[in-house]
């Protein structure tokens, strides 16, 4: 006589249908876990400020190579140096909306960031705001808006781009 509505499995499957279960819910626990401990394992630091400085081991590229890194051929890790006019120092995280999903691989270091902008030209041509320091190096430098400066960094992966990790920043004197 079969029960309506119950959800009693009789037969000989039974037992073997609950105990199915009651495993997938035991693999699906252990996955969770095992990504848990590979996203803890993930959290790095950000990449370390050269020690010395020397501005002759930075090449020397473009501000359109830096606006368009993949095209030009650029790395990860490649020091450069461009000259570009500052604009101002950013009060959002560009890189928050842009590459949101590589902030969970650095989230105690990523806030000690400053982001700033830039131009290619006095006229604001060629808008770039993915150029990043620490805030005690923001402190240092206080360039004003449309100063012309040299910027010395690093290229540093970001998601699936890049951004700039800056070493330096000197102003150009203007003749």
């Amino acid at each position: 006589m079969k029960k309506w509505g119950s959800t009693y499995r009789g037969g000989p499957g039974g037992k073997k249908a609950a105990a199915g279960s009651r495993g997938k819910v035991k693999r699906g626990l252990a996955v969770l876990l095992a990504g848990l401990i590979l996203a803890a394992a993930a959290c790095g630091t950000l990449p370390p400020m050269p020690a010395h400085f020397q501005a002759e081991s930075y090449t020397l590229i473009t501000y359109q190579d830096l606006m368009a890194p993949r095209g030009t051929k650029l790395q990860a890790g490649q020091k450069i140096k461009v000259p570009a006019y500052f604009w101002q120092y950013l009060d959002y995280d560009p890189a928050m909306v842009r590459y949101g999903l590589d902030l969970l691989k650095y989230p105690l270091k990523w806030y000690k960031l400053k982001w700033f902008a830039t131009y290619g030209t006095p006229d604001l041509q060629g808008y770039y705001d993915l150029a990043a320091l620490d805030r005690s190096q923001a402190r240092a430098y206080q360039p004003r808006r449309l100063d012309h400066i040299m910027i010395y960094g690093e290229l540093a992966s970001l998601g699936p781009g890049l951004y700039l990790r800056v070493h330096r920043i000197e102003k150009i004197e203007e003749d």
